[in-house]
């Protein structure tokens, strides 16, 4: 009987080794590269760029938005910008289908699928007559976060409303922003980051209030960005840098924390395995962008930047950071080109690198970056910052980034302390969310030269602070007087004023190219037989900016035209944007 049972108790104890050994394979598949999966097939993800110029919009499926898209892209004047509102149609998708093992994305920024594929096979891929060029996808390190988090619980002897987060919001003058009755209402915010713990405190009046419209978990393929994995009630580590993140932007606790835009709408994306031994893949930041695109967001907040690799010879190099090479760089200015405006921390690799650290996308042309400063307002030591390559100052802005108060992932009380540019970042999008709650009609570059304009050292802009730490209230109010109320032109078009014109007429446009070309572009007036009748000089600026352009109604010749309808044009990048006036 004992010698049975030994037996019996044996072979449980072999199962139950067998079923960790299991679990711990299978789990591992999770947080490792997924090209090393599958090995025997020796599948590697690649992107598929698309040639733009043999795409047709037969091939492809426009993509039904919500409203609040809608809204954003007719401000922007980019609701007629097809292939950026739509994706391949069942037949290119079959045709690359032929010689990937699986699709992961298609990326509508970037016009390219990213997919499994059996190198073997590019060849093949590589001939197909709409494909432009095939490139891996390449697999982030993550960088170094500094983080010092220790228990912070709730103190009833504080009595003021904003409790330990007051110093983060005062030196940015939110307070007052909030006491006018601005808290980012109707704005939405998507983040992008690790996990978040939904069931904390701070974020219960979100929840409660269905402000929460969205959540993807882009690592395990569901829409739950709390858990590791269906089914799995535990709250891991990944969720920790993701919830401290969220909570200085929507936190709401009275007497113990309050965030920046405790009153904005969110979407959470889960994009980045935490663990020490993990990696990153670029598509899932690029898809995380583009689904905040399409869910309505305002602005994207992100803590997570990137340049050096699992595979040392993929890493960026410094000349890469120009603002418009990386596929991150370039998903954001695809947002901001479509009324987004990305919130990104400059990282925190000053000490890494000697060209000041600065990652990617914080480099993107259409990034509003953010440094870290101590209480004092000083950069703290870790911060990265530019010049770019060609020359940009980055960041843009700085806000608290040492010692920031924030909600820990321990417990739904649990709140502590952090450094870094991750914490900084939050505080700058809620200050964009109130900027934008006031002035719902202004442009992605507006705001952002809104933001500038009212910071501590506008007047002399470094590359370590940028233009400073941002007064928000003053840029609320101070800037009343300027706006022009009620104006959202339209994108590709060209207004005039007075229209009909008698004496003199006012051309006002919007750039539209986020990369504006080095030579210059020209303003022409041609008459209904397409004879050119005046031309003028103009340097390209980018998208969102102002264009205003004054004609005396006289020809090349110094004459007078006569009466009649007049076509003008001018060439923005691969747009051509249009107008017409009639002169009496």
């Amino acid at each position: 009987m004992k010698q049975k049972q030994s037996r019996h108790s044996f072979v449980l104890k072999l199962c139950g080794v067998l079923l960790v050994g299991l679990f711990f394979f299978y789990g591992l598949r999770f947080f490792y590269p997924l090209r090393a999966q599958n090995s025997d097939k020796n599948l590697q993800k690649f992107w598929i760029y698309l040639d733009e110029g043999l795409l047709k919009r037969e091939d492809f499926v426009r993509l039904d938005f919500p409203q609040k898209t809608l809204t954003r892209l007719a401000k922007r004047g980019a609701c007629d910008d097809f292939f950026s509102n739509a994706v391949p149609g069942k037949r290119i998708s079959a045709e690359i289908e032929k010689y990937v093992d699986r699709i992961v994305c298609y990326s509508r920024s970037l016009k390219a699928y990213s997919a499994f594929i059996e190198p073997s096979e590019i060849a093949g891929i590589q001939n197909l007559p709409f494909v432009k060029n095939v490139a891996p996808v390449k697999f982030y390190r993550r960088p170094t976060r500094i983080e010092s988090t220790v228990q912070q619980k709730k103190s009833t002897d504080d009595i003021d409303f904003y409790g330990n987060s007051y110093d983060q919001l005062q030196q940015l003058n939110i307070p007052a922003a909030h006491d006018s009755g601005y808290t980012g209402a109707g704005v939405r915010i998507a983040i992008i980051d690790a996990g978040f713990f939904k069931d904390h405190e701070a974020f219960k009046h979100i929840i409660e209030s269905g402000r929460l419209i969205a959540e993807r978990d882009f690592i395990y393929g569901d829409n739950d960005v709390q858990y590791d994995m269906d089914g799995d009630d535990k709250i891991s580590i990944q969720a920790r840098h993701g919830t401290s993140v969220w909570s200085l932007v929507g936190a709401y606790v009275p007497n113990m924390m309050i965030g920046a835009a405790y009153g904005a709408e969110f979407l959470l994306a889960k994009t980045e395995i935490i663990t020490s031994e993990s990696l990153v893949e670029e598509d899932l930041m690029v898809a995380a962008i583009e689904w905040a695109d399409k869910y309505g967001a305002d602005i994207i907040s992100s803590s997570v930047t990137y340049r050096y690799f699992d595979d040392a010879s993929e890493d960026y190099t410094f000349e890469e950071l120009d603002g418009r090479t990386t596929n991150s760089a370039k998903a954001v200015n695809w947002a901001f080109e479509r009324g987004i405006v990305s919130v990104i921390c400059a990282g925190n690799e000053n000490n890494r690198f000697a060209d000041g650290g600065l990652m990617t996308p914080s480099d993107a042309i259409g990034a509003l970056t953010v440094g870290a400063v101590n209480r004092d307002g000083v950069i703290a030591g870790f911060s990265s910052h530019g010049p770019t390559p060609d020359g940009r100052i980055k960041p843009e802005v700085c806000g608290l980034g040492i010692d920031a108060f924030i909600a820990n992932y321990y417990s739904g009380t649990s709140y502590g302390y952090g450094d870094g540019t991750s914490y900084s970042t939050p505080l700058i999008a809620g200050s964009v969310a109130l900027l934008m709650e006031k002035y719902p009609t202004l442009s992605s570059l507006q705001i952002i030269e809104l933001i500038k304009e009212h910071a501590n050292r506008q007047n002399a802009p470094s590359n370590f602070y940028g233009w400073g730490i941002p007064d928000v209230c003053r840029a609320l109010f101070e800037s009343d007087s300027t706006m022009i109320v009620g104006y959202r032109p339209k994108q590709n078009r060209i207004y005039a004023i007075p229209n009909p014109a008698r004496s003199y007429v006012r051309f006002f446009f919007r750039w539209t190219n986020i990369v504006p070309n080095e030579a210059a572009a020209t303003l022409t007036v041609y008459n209904i037989a397409g004879q050119r009748i005046w031309t003028y000089k103009l340097s390209p600026k980018m998208a969102g900016t102002d264009e205003f352009v004054d004609w005396n109604l006289k020809n090349i010749s110094g004459e007078f035209v006569s009466s009649g309808v007049y076509i003008v044009a001018v060439r923005d990048g691969h747009t051509t944007i249009r107008g017409k006036c009639l002169v009496l």
